[in-house]
């Protein structure tokens, strides 16, 4: 059986959609299922685990979460460009240190959606070449997907795409 943190997986690969999913228990029996259907069907490389945990802690930590551990530190997770990128993205005034947009790899709606339950979650974090994944989530209720690049083992690059 897969642990869902390390091989959240590839449920885009087979065919099935988050929006499917959104809203529906993240423990469901569809949802184990067209994973490990998924995971079957597409062959990934060695390190993408790693690369798995790394997007999972990112969104987890940093842009699912209300406010950030003080023990984590986004230059463990992003590369210089990556962060200037954020830094550039944010857009409320900063304080104090630095000031990162995390919430751009996120989908931008500002409520939960009322017809869903607002839990935010990974579903599927597909490789796509030359470096770049495509995470599927559920936004406190809404589907979303961002493409994240990863270089050196942190993420470099990001866009937010349309679900």
């Amino acid at each position: 059986m897969m642990n869902r943190k390390d091989l959240i997986s590839v449920c885009f690969a087979a065919g099935f959609s988050v929006a499917a999913f959104c809203g529906a228990s993240a423990e469901t029996t569809t949802l184990k299922g067209a994973t490990e259907q998924a995971y079957a069907a597409v062959s990934v490389g060695d390190g993408y685990s790693d690369i798995v945990r790394i997007i999972t802690e990112v969104y987890d930590n940093l842009v699912f979460a209300i406010d950030a551990p003080e023990e984590i530190n986004p230059v463990s997770y992003f590369t210089p460009n990556a962060l200037k990128k954020l830094e550039d993205e944010y857009e409320f005034d900063c304080f104090e240190g630095d000031c990162y947009a995390f919430y751009a790899l996120r989908t931008g709606m500002q409520d939960s959606n009322p017809e869903a339950d607002d839990v935010s979650r990974i579903y599927a974090v597909v490789p796509q070449g030359d470096g770049w994944y495509l995470v599927s989530y559920c936004d406190m209720g809404w589907p979303g997907k961002t493409r994240i690049k990863i270089a050196d083992g942190k993420i470099d690059d990001y866009e937010r795409m349309q679900p």
